[in-house]
């Protein structure tokens, strides 16, 4: 009897706040692109230092939509990691933990929009990040990397459909009374109702 082969696991952070179909869209993408075993959803903890909004959702509802959203596949993963830490988690130090802590992931995959990438650089260890695990960037048709990635780097281009959904437009609309049902999937519509988040 031989060991189980190592999964490939795509690790999907960000605010998802709400999660909507560009997200899904990407995971999906993602995972029939890389291809990958397992795509990890990865809502973030505190809020980063770049963040001003103040009209967000809670961790826990966050999850709550974030698993709504993913029921239908099993494929996807939602964790919560990084809310139970209760405070911003830097990428690199989550990444390493999920290493530590799960030895099945032979691989772990980034995944990442294409407007990212300028920014890897002024990440916590950013230069260290695209050696010590795979990052694929996710772009529009005709995108481009704005740098060729060194012999030690592992990075992936993987374009995907242009959608003009973002969550800061959805709250927007949602605070001005707008509908936002084609945005995000059913269940995550009736559950921003049911709460009455973003009003």
């Amino acid at each position: 009897m031989t060991d189980a082969s190592p999964i490939r696991a795509g690790v999907y952070g960000g605010g998802f706040d709400p999660v909507h179909l560009a997200h899904l869209t990407l995971a999906e993408t993602a995972r029939e692109a890389l291809p990958l075993d397992r795509v990890i959803f990865l809502p973030s903890g505190g809020k980063a230092h770049y963040k001003s909004e103040s009209n967000v959702a809670s961790g826990e509802h966050r999850l709550a939509m974030l698993r709504l959203a993913t029921a239908h596949n099993p494929s996807y993963e939602v964790s919560d990691y990084e809310i139970r830490q209760g405070e911003f988690r830097y990428t690199i130090d989550t990444l390493r933990s999920f290493r530590r802590e799960h030895p099945e992931w032979g691989e772990i995959v980034l995944l990442i929009g294409g407007d990212w990438m300028r920014k890897l650089h002024t990440w916590k260890e950013g230069d260290r990040l695209t050696r010590e695990f795979s990052v694929a960037v996710f772009s529009r048709p005709g995108f481009e990397l704005e740098r060729q990635p060194n012999e030690d780097e592992r990075l992936y281009t993987v374009e995907m459909p242009l959608m003009e959904i973002s969550s800061s437009d959805i709250r927007r609309r949602l605070r001005e009374g707008l509908d936002v049902s084609e945005m995000v999937p059913e269940a995550v519509n009736a559950f921003i109702e049911e709460h009455g988040l973003y009003r």
